[in-house]
Parts: C-alpha cells; structure tokens; sequence
C-alpha cells in the first residue's frame, strides 16, 4: 500500500502530466491554424513575432530536456544545437526568397509563404507528443528503451530542426519588417500572384501568432 506522501507525488505527476499535454495540444492546433493562415497571409506584430519565436523553441529545449531524463544520451545536445543554427541560418536565407510581403492602406504589413517550415515543426512536435502520450504519466521521471528511444530521438532532431527555421524566418520577418517600417524597401500594396516578387528580392512571411 503506498503511503500517503507516494499517493501525493503521484497525483502532482499526473496532474503535471495531463498540464504539459494540453498546452501542447494548444501550441499544435495554433501551429496548424498559423499554417493555414499563411495561404492567405497574415498580418505582422512584432510583441507576437517574439512571444512565438520564445514559445516554440522554448517547447524545443523542454522536450529535448525530457528526453534526457528519459534515457537519451546527452552526447545528441551538441549536434542538436548545432541543428538549431545551422536550421535557422538556412531559413534566414530561405525566407528572403520565398516569403511574399505586402503593406496596405493603413499601414499594416502582411506575410505570406514559407509553409513547409511550419510543417516540419509540426512533424517533429507531433511525434514528440506521440511518445509522450503512448508512455503515460510515467514519462516523467521514466525511462525509454528500444523503439520510443529511437523515435524520442528521432522526433527530438525534428523538432530541433524546425525550430531552428522558425526562428530564422522570425528573425528575418522582423528584419523585413523594420525595413519596410523606415521605407527602405517598397512592397506592394497587395498579396503577390507568384511565390516570388520579380525584382528586388522580397521576403515572405506570416509571423504575427503562433
């Protein structure tokens, strides 16, 4: 029988548990509605680029920080790290080219494109939280072997990896944007037809929540 210190650390694991899935099962449905969104475009804010550029790779550092604890070597954090930089410098780059913008009458910035960045985010979260589901409570604080390790792994290097192109098309939004704001850089003042804007290049992004 356990006694009732045992009964209580349980329940708290639990409860810590079922609150660590349900905020990401928030953070995924937004993540699929930002998807969508980005067919069409969204408009730019900046307090809300940087609120989910924290949140998403905070999710990134939580996960893989579970991982840890559940039997993943810690010798997979460095080239995870080095996924993260090397995903967002490459999307920094991407994102210049393949993410339309435009401003309207009243000011406002839109962004548009980039969508299989989300997608890959989305992958790798989704079959972290898979794992974490399958597991149980027991997640925290267990240990995994065999196949959930691998695929804890695999979907831990996923994850890391769209990330890191979130957070490079971020930081190029924000870029993008304060060029726009100064006027250094005309766009038009509707959605483009194509992926890319002929001329100068022209990012393309839709940034503004998460």
């Amino acid at each position: 029988m356990l006694s009732p210190a045992a009964v209580a650390s349980s329940s708290s694991a639990q409860f810590t548990y079922y609150i660590f899935i349900l905020i990401s099962l928030i953070i995924l449905l937004r993540l699929a509605r930002r998807t969508r969104a980005n067919y069409k475009g969204t408009k730019f804010n900046l307090v809300r680029t940087y609120l989910s550029a924290a949140i998403y790779a905070a999710l990134v550092i939580v996960y893989s920080g579970l991982s840890f604890s559940e039997g993943v070597s810690f010798l997979l954090a460095l080239p995870e790290a080095g996924l993260v930089f090397l995903a967002a410098f490459l999307s920094f780059k991407y994102s210049e080219r393949r993410v339309s913008a435009w401003k309207t009458a009243d000011g406002s910035v839109y962004f548009k494109g980039g969508i299989a960045i989300y997608i890959i985010y989305v992958a790798g979260l989704l079959g972290r939280l898979s794992i974490i589901i399958i597991d149980g409570p027991s997640a925290f604080g267990g240990q995994l072997s065999g196949t959930e390790l691998y695929g804890s792994m695999t979907a831990d290097l996923i994850l890391a990896i769209g990330g890191g192109l979130l957070i490079g098309r971020y930081v190029r939004s924000v870029r993008r944007f304060q060029r726009i704001q100064r006027g250094e850089e005309s766009v038009p003042s509707e959605p483009p037809t194509t992926g890319i804007i002929p001329g100068k290049v022209k990012l393309r992004t839709g940034l503004s929540r998460f």
